[in-house]
């Protein structure tokens, strides 16, 4: 009885220990298949990790690139806007080469139409000087005074004329050249450069030496030197195309200097002062480079 007992229970307690093996074995089994699963969900997640990684890299790329984009942007607008000042520039600059091109043409025009006149003139300035010198000089020859006989000739003209003794005082002045420059006999060249402000065409102060009194004094013939002066009383400056010749003594000494100018608008000043501008550059100029 006992042993058929314990035949039982050790058949009952192998059953128990085999239902347990397998138990286990299965709860073994289950937990490898669990560790497996988490290892290829934490392979997964360091994948995954590594390509946010990757990710987050090429996103600051992108805002470093966006950055540089911005600053392009930027630096593209500031051009653009320096593209726009030169262009306005360039509009404006094209206005006054127009507008310069059309002053050149217009002096250019007034030269030609004036060319003649100012040779005219010019022929009259030297038969003027000439005949009085001559008229002088045939008087002196005679032994009269001459100033008596000259005077009414100088007064008839429509030009100024100026005598200047060799002490640069002002020995004569017809009414023209009174009227023109408020000038009187018995002022001396320093009082007439500062009492008139006597100046160049360019507007540079002159030098009582620089006048065209003092460069006939010392023996010179002016043709055609242009002075600019602010007689007192006058609102505006005088422009003067000046002519002189000396006259000198039976010795051959310069005594005087005898002027005549007259009153020329700005423009046709500049139209002598651009031909006689021109002419210079030409002298300048080899004979074999001149344009036949």
């Amino acid at each position: 009885m006992l042993q058929e007992l314990f035949g039982t229970f050790e058949s009952q307690l192998q059953f128990a220990l085999m239902v347990l093996i397998l138990v286990m074995g299965a709860m073994i089994w289950r937990a490898h298949r669990q560790v497996s699963r988490l290892s290829r969900t934490s392979a997964s997640m360091a994948e995954s990790m590594h390509k946010l990684e990757r990710t987050t890299e090429v996103v600051s790329a992108i805002a470093a690139a966006s950055r540089a984009m911005q600053e392009s942007l930027q630096t593209l607008e500031a051009s653009a806007d320096a593209v726009r000042d030169l262009a306005s520039m360039s509009v404006s600059m094209r206005g006054s080469l127009t507008r310069l091109e059309e002053a050149t043409t217009e002096i250019t025009r007034r030269t030609e139409q004036t060319e003649e006149t100012l040779k005219s003139n010019l022929d009259e300035y030297r038969m003027a000087l000439g005949s009085t010198n001559a008229y002088r000089e045939y008087l002196q020859r005679m032994g009269l005074a001459p100033a008596g006989d000259v005077e009414p000739i100088l007064e008839a003209i429509s030009d100024g004329a100026e005598a200047v003794g060799a002490d640069g005082r002002v020995l004569y002045a017809n009414r023209a050249f009174a009227d023109l420059t408020t000038i009187a006999p018995g002022a001396t060249l320093e009082e007439v450069v500062q009492r008139c402000k006597v100046r160049t065409f360019g507007d540079d102060p002159m030098e009582t030496e620089e006048l065209p009194e003092s460069r006939v004094l010392n023996g010179e013939s002016v043709q055609g030197a242009l002075i600019r002066m602010r007689p007192p009383g006058r609102e505006r400056d005088v422009i003067l195309s000046v002519n002189g010749q000396p006259a000198r003594d039976a010795t051959g000494k310069v005594v005087a200097a005898v002027m005549l100018c007259r009153e020329v608008s700005e423009e046709i000043a500049m139209a002598i002062e651009v031909r006689r501008m021109t002419s210079e550059r030409e002298w300048d100029v080899p004979p074999s480079m001149r344009a036949v």
